[in-house]
C-alpha cells in the first residue's frame, strides 16, 4: 500500500465517521428546521464529491476543472435552502425531507466505493467500480450495525438490519478475491437473508398494519431482485446486474430507516399476503438456483476468467458432464451435487431435438429449471430451516400437548426424511430416488430398495396414519404446518376434488406398475419424440416438485393442503388409504358434537373433511384427505376431539393390565 492508497482509505474512514456522528445527532432530534436537513445533505454531498474527486484525479489522472463543476452539484441542496420557508417540521415523516437525505447517504455510499476502487481496484467501470469491492460491504454493515444500534429492539428492526447486512457479503464485493472466497461470502448472505425470510414471516403473521406489510413486502420484493442478481452473476459472471441491483436495493432501505410512514390499521384481504408469498418464494427459488450454480462452479474449478472461457467450448461429451455433476473427489458434492443451469439448457437443447417443438421445450426447460433447484440440497437445507423455526413458533402457540409432541416430530422429521434419507440413500422418499446416482452408482434406486420404501410408508402410516407420510416425511407438509401458512385455510371444499383422488392414486399405481417392470427389464421408459423419459423419476418430481411448487407459491389462492384437498397427489392418497386401519379422529362425547354451534373443527380443517357428519354417524372420522394435522383437535372448545392410532392401543393395553 502507497502513500496515496493509504490517503484514500483514511480519508474514506473519515467521512463514514462524520456521516455516522452527522445521523447521531439527527436521529436523537425528531423536530428540526427543514432547512437543517438540506444543509446537512449539501455537507454530506461536499464529502461525496471530493471523495470521487480525489480519487479521479489522483488515480485516472483526471482534469481537475472537475473539482468546480461537481461542488456546484453538490451545493444544490443548500440553495434550495435558502428559497424554501423557514419551517420547522417532524423531519421523519416528511417525504421530501427523509428521501433528500436517503438519496444523499446512498450518493455518499457510492462516493466511498468508488474512491476505494479508484485506488485498490477493480477498474471496470464506475458503477460497477463502486458497488463491487470490500470497502462497499464494509460500509454496507457498518450501516446495519450503526442504524439497528440506535434503533428500537423491534422485529421490524431486525429485518431491516438483516436485509442491509446480507448486501455486505454479496459475491460481487469479493470480485477480486479468489472464487472461493466470492462463494463464502455468497454463503454468509444468504444464511442472514434466511434470517431476515423468518423475521418477514414473522411480521406477516403478527402485524395488521400498512406499514407492516410495507415492509415485508417490499423487503421481500428486494430480497428476489438480490437473488435474482445472484442467480445471474452466478451463470455468466455478470457483474451490472448485481451492482444495480444492490444499488435500488441500498435506496429502498435507507428510505424504510429514515422516512416513517403512516401506521394504520387495514383489512389484509387477499393481495397482501399473495403479493409477500409471490415475492418471498420466488427469492427462495433464486437464492436456492443462485447458490447451487455458483457453489457447483466454484468447487468443482469451472468459475474461470473469460480469457480461459475458449477452453469449454472445446470440451468433448466426458466434459460436458463434468459441468453438470460433481465428481466424488468433490468434498463439497453432498451440498452442490450438480448446476441447475447447465441440466435446464441441456434439457432445453434435448427436448427441441428430439420433439422440434417449442412449446414442448419451453415446458420441458420449466420443469428441468424448477424441478432441479427445488431438489437440491442446498434449497432443501435452506426452506427447512426457515420453515423449522415457523413450525416451532406453531408448537409454542399450540395448546394440545398432542399438537404440541407432533410438531416436534415434524422438526426432527424436516432433516431426517427430507434430505439425509432421500437424498443420499437408494429410496423413494419425496421422490428423490436416485439424484446421486450419476455422482456414485450405489445411490441408485432398485426394485427392492422401492418396494421397501413403499413398505415403510404402508406400515407407518398403518401405525400414525397419513401424516406419517403427509405430515412427517413430506416437505410439503411442513411448509403448510407452521404459524404462517396457517391462516390460509380454505373456506370450502368441492365434491370434485373426492373423484380426483381416485384418477391421482390410480395413475400412481399404473407408473409403480410400470416402473417396476422397467427395473425388471421387460419394459422401456415411454418416449416423446426421441426424447426419453425417466418415468421413475419424473412421476416423484413432476408431482413433488414442479406441480408441488405452482401451489405452494399461490397458498393464498388455493389454500393449504392443496395436494390433500385437491387429491392430486397420488403418494399422499397411498398414504391415506391406511387411515383407515388404525388411525381416526374420535370424539369423546357425539352428544357434545351434536349440541355444538360453532363447528370449529371443520373451519379449522385445511382440507375441509365433514368432521361433525362423520362424528355423529359412528363417532369417528378416518377419511383418506385426513393429514392428521391436528389443526380440528386444537380448534374444538370443548376439547371433545383426540387423535387416536398405534399409541391408544399400548394405552389401552396399559390400562387393561392396571
Amino acid at each position: 500500500m502507497n502513500d496515496l492508497q493509504l490517503a484514500i482509505l483514511v480519508y474514506i474512514i473519515g467521512m463514514m465517521a462524520a456521516d455516522f456522528i452527522i445521523l447521531y445527532y439527527l436521529l436523537r432530534r425528531s423536530i428540526v428546521n427543514k432547512k437543517a436537513i438540506f444543509f446537512v445533505s449539501s455537507v454530506l454531498l461536499y464529502m461525496s464529491v471530493e471523495a470521487v474527486d480525489i480519487a479521479y484525479i489522483l488515480f485516472s489522472h483526471g482534469n481537475i476543472l472537475i473539482e468546480p463543476f461537481s461542488l456546484i452539484i453538490a451545493s444544490i441542496p443548500i440553495v434550495i435552502s435558502t428559497i424554501m420557508k423557514n419551517v420547522v417540521t417532524r423531519w421523519r415523516e416528511d417525504k421530501t425531507s427523509a428521501l433528500t437525505l436517503a438519496l444523499t447517504i446512498v450518493a455518499d455510499e457510492i462516493a466511498m466505493g468508488y474512491a476505494y476502487s479508484e485506488a485498490f481496484g477493480p477498474h471496470i467501470n464506475p458503477i460497477i467500480d463502486s458497488v463491487s469491492n470490500i470497502a462497499f460491504g464494509v460500509m454496507m454493515l457498518a450501516d446495519s450495525l450503526f442504524f439497528l444500534a440506535l434503533s428500537p429492539r423491534k422485529i421490524e428492526e431486525l429485518a431491516l438490519f438483516t436485509f442491509s447486512a446480507s448486501m455486505a457479503f454479496m459475491p460481487n464485493i469479493f470480485f477480486t478475491f479468489s472464487a472461493y472466497t466470492e462463494l463464502v461470502g455468497s454463503l454468509i448472505a444468504s444464511v442472514i437473508m434466511i434470517v431476515n425470510i423468518i423475521t418477514l414471516y414473522l411480521i406477516e403473521s403478527r402485524k395488521l398494519t400498512f406499514n407492516a406489510q410495507l415492509l415485508s413486502i417490499s423487503l421481500g420484493f428486494f430480497d428476489f431482485v438480490m437473488m435474482l442478481s445472484l442467480s445471474i452473476y452466478a451463470t455468466s459472471k455478470d457483474l451490472y446486474t448485481i451492482s444495480i441491483g444492490m444499488i435500488a436495493s441500498m435506496l429502498w432501505y435507507f428510505t424504510l430507516v429514515l422516512y416513517r410512514f403512516k401506521d394504520i390499521k387495514i383489512k389484509i384481504g387477499l393481495k397482501y399476503p399473495l403479493m409477500f408469498v409471490i415475492f418471498i418464494n420466488f427469492a427462495e427459488l433464486t437464492m436456492g438456483f443462485g447458490e447451487s450454480v455458483l457453489g457447483f462452479r466454484v468447487t468443482n474449478n469451472l468459475w474461470m476468467p473469460s480469457t480461459h472461457m475458449s477452453k469449454m467450448h472445446i470440451m468433448n461429451m466426458a466434459g460436458m458432464h463434468t459441468l453438470m455433476w460433481s465428481p466424488t473427489t468433490n468434498h463439497w458434492w453432498w451440498i452442490f451435487p450438480t448446476d441447475p443451469w447447465s441440466m435446464t439448457l441441456m434439457g432445453y437443447k434435448q427436448a427441441i431435438m428430439a420433439t422440434h417443438n417449442i412449446l414442448f421445450a419451453g415446458f420441458w426447460a420449466s420443469y428441468m429449471l424448477i424441478m432441479m433447484t427445488t431438489m437440491m440440497p442446498f434449497y432443501v437445507v435452506m426452506m427447512g430451516a426457515e420453515m423449522s423455526y415457523l413450525v416451532y413458533e406453531r408448537f409454542k402457540t399450540a395448546k394440545n400437548s398432542n399438537v404440541k409432541r407432533w410438531a416436534i416430530a415434524i422438526l426432527v422429521g424436516i432433516p431426517l426424511f427430507v434430505w439425509l434419507l432421500p437424498y443420499y440413500t437408494p429410496t423413494y422418499i419425496f421422490g428423490m430416488s436416485g439424484m446421486l446416482s450419476h455422482i456414485n452408482p450405489a445411490f441408485a434406486p432398485t426394485l427392492l430398495s422401492f418396494g421397501l420404501s413403499l413398505l415403510a410408508i404402508a406400515i407407518a402410516s398403518t401405525l400414525f396414519g397419513r401424516r406419517a407420510y403427509c405430515n412427517l416425511v413430506c416437505m410439503s407438509a411442513h411448509m403448510w404446518t407452521n404459524i404462517y401458512y396457517d391462516q390460509f385455510k380454505p373456506k370450502k371444499s368441492a365434491k370434485l376434488w373426492d373423484y380426483l383422488k381416485w384418477v391421482s392414486l390410480g395413475i400412481m399405481i399404473l407408473v409403480f406398475v410400470y416402473s417396476s417392470l422397467i427395473f425388471m427389464g421387460i419394459a422401456k421408459n415411454p418416449s416423446i419424440g426421441k426424447l426419453q423419459i425417466p418415468l421413475f423419476d419424473f412421476y416423484g418430481m413432476f408431482t413433488l416438485n414442479y406441480i408441488w411448487w405452482f401451489f405452494f407459491f399461490l397458498t393464498p389462492v388455493f389454500g393449504t393442503y392443496a395436494c390433500a384437498r385437491q387429491g392430486w397427489c397420488g403418494f399422499g392418497n397411498f398414504a391415506g388409504l391406511f387411515n383407515k386401519l388404525l388411525f381416526k379422529i374420535r370424539a369423546d362425547s357425539i352428544d357434545t358434537c351434536r349440541n355444538c354451534k360453532t363447528v370449529n373443527c371443520e373451519t379449522g380443517c385445511p382440507v375441509k373433511i365433514p368432521i361433525r357428519s362423520d362424528v355423529l354417524s359412528k363417532g369417528y372420522t378416518n377419511r383418506i384427505s385426513c393429514v392428521g394435522c391436528g389443526d380440528c383437535v386444537e380448534a374444538c372448545p370443548y376439547e371433545n376431539l383426540e387423535i387416536v392410532d398405534i399409541r391408544n392401543v399400548f394405552k389401552s393395553g396399559k390400562a387393561r393390565t392396571s
